[in-house]
């Protein structure tokens, strides 16, 4: 998680100067404050994400291969360092792929609803055991939301090269209930880059 005092402790500096410096990169477009979706007055469920995936690209891999780039070996760089740590990287924005067209077709009603926002939930579920109960943290990929009439549609992505199975379906359908109540929800949705189980 991107929270300001996971930042801070990250580069060492106060939490003052840390939220100075991301007010200034959110205004010139480079950062994003994301909210918990269902919980946007929360000031406790914020997180900070570089918005450009070309800027995600170049911090995740050139800034320890500037020295191999300049000496002209950015093939070589590639091929054993990017090549191999590509799929991961994606899976992000393969995230914000489906989010974005979980917001185009729900505007268009494909859902059966009109949705006027789409983003992410993450927070805490409470899970039983042979021991008693415990809570885990939980996110789901996709929650758009009409505010309309009250309704939501959740979706999860998977960006593996494995067939996404029936338990993705009930994690799904265990951690709706932990959205906020206010909402109905009328679909799930499901994306995933090797296709499905039967």
């Amino acid at each position: 998680m991107n929270t300001v005092n996971t930042i801070a402790q990250k580069i060492g500096e106060n939490l003052s100067t840390v939220l100075y410096s991301l007010d200034k990169l959110i205004r010139i477009d480079l950062v994003q404050k994301k909210k918990c979706i269902t919980e946007e007055k929360n000031r406790k469920k914020v997180q900070y994400v570089l918005k450009n995936h070309m800027f995600k690209f170049w911090y995740a891999f050139i800034p320890n291969a500037t020295s191999v780039i300049e000496m002209g070996q950015g093939n070589l760089y590639y091929d054993r360092i990017v090549r191999p740590n590509l799929h991961a990287f994606m899976g992000s924005v393969f995230e914000d792929m489906c989010r974005y067209y979980t917001l185009e077709q729900g505007i268009q009603g494909a859902f059966g609803n009109f949705i006027t926002n789409v983003g992410t939930w993450w927070g805490m579920e409470t899970l039983k055991s042979a021991s008693g109960k415990y809570q885990q943290s939980a996110d789901i990929d996709i929650v758009g939301i009409s505010d309309i009439d009250k309704t939501v549609v959740l979706g999860e992505c998977k960006f593996k090269n494995e067939k996404t199975d029936k338990c993705v379906f009930d994690i799904l359908l265990r951690r709706s209930a932990a959205v906020n109540s206010k909402y109905r929800v009328i679909k799930y949705l499901f994306f995933s880059l090797s296709g499905y189980t039967e």
